[in-house]
């Protein structure tokens, strides 16, 4: 009887109307309304919605706010991630090439987000975007209002892209393609840098690199910029120097290897932290750069 009642309550955690809920006539209404799409459409999409519990503990505790920065660094700082970057830097330098001449961005650093972001492509998230985002958008206690942002951005990009809006995969928090952009980046961001008029983050090596770069270009990149500088806890502005147009550094401490190391984070270590809004994903990406570099 027990595990009857269990199974139960597993079902209807798992099958959620979202069409139903009492923030959906909010979404509903938008979409209708100013974007246009049929009604029955829109119900009978979140209605196919299932509720993944899993995503509202991962979005509760990610990696970057509850691993050590030794932890996080080992995750993805190891031999066979820079040489696959490497690799992966020889099998595209002419893209990369491009994409730096552009936008000024290395293709170390390109390259180093790709390999954090999905191991080079290796991994882009098996999760229906669709539920990630229905999921956080109506059942997360903290973030749920941008979900549903991001939830009607996602209507609009799989209408814009001809994408299956029930089946486009992601990560558990509705970041898709090679370069993990969520819906309102992709729209905003994502370019056609393979020039064959369309924009494909999901199968467009090209595309992911150039859209990528966009994006830190964008958001502060400077070519002359640093990402971080070595710096001293009682002596920052003796030993930095920062980027001329920057207004405001930022002071950086981690403890590695039972040592507290002290950083500035310049206009570009800001630029990536727009990416994932985390200094520890920030700093892994400027490890990472520095030892595709060798």
């Amino acid at each position: 009887m027990k595990k009857i009642f269990l199974l139960i309550i597993f079902n209807l955690s798992v099958i959620a109307d979202y069409s139903d809920h009492k923030e959906s006539e909010i979404v509903i209404n938008e979409l209708v309304n100013q974007h246009g799409f049929d009604k029955s459409f829109v119900i009978q999409v979140l209605k196919n919605a299932q509720r993944r519990d899993e995503m509202l503990e991962s979005v509760a505790n990610p990696a970057e706010k509850t691993k050590t920065w030794d932890d996080y660094k080992a995750i993805f700082i190891k031999k066979k991630r820079i040489q696959d970057g490497q690799d992966f830097i020889k099998k595209n330098s002419e893209v990369l090439q491009k994409a730096e001449d552009t936008y000024h961005v290395p293709k170390e650093v390109i390259t180093a987000i790709l390999g954090i972001e999905t191991n080079y492509g290796k991994n882009m998230g098996n999760f229906r975007v669709l539920d990630s985002l229905t999921t956080l958008g109506f059942d997360d206690p903290r973030r749920s209002k941008f979900f549903r942002s991001e939830l009607i951005q996602f209507f609009l990009l799989t209408r814009e892209n001809n994408l299956d809006i029930l089946k486009t995969k992601g990560s558990y928090a509705g970041a898709m393609g090679y370069s993990q952009f969520i819906s309102s980046s992709y729209r905003a961001y994502a370019i056609d840098f393979d020039d064959d008029g369309y924009v494909d983050l999901f199968n467009s090596v090209e595309d992911a690199i150039g859209s990528i770069a966009n994006y830190l270009k964008i958001h502060g990149w400077k070519k002359e910029g640093k990402i971080v500088t070595r710096s001293y806890p009682n002596n920052v502005r003796k030993f930095y120097k920062p980027h001329e147009s920057l207004t405001q550094f930022i002071p950086l401490r981690f403890e590695e290897d039972g040592k507290d190391l002290h950083f500035i984070g310049d206009d570009n270590f800001r630029a990536i932290a727009r990416y994932n809004i985390s200094d520890v994903y920030a700093m892994a990406v400027y490890y990472l750069t520095e030892e595709l570099k060798k």
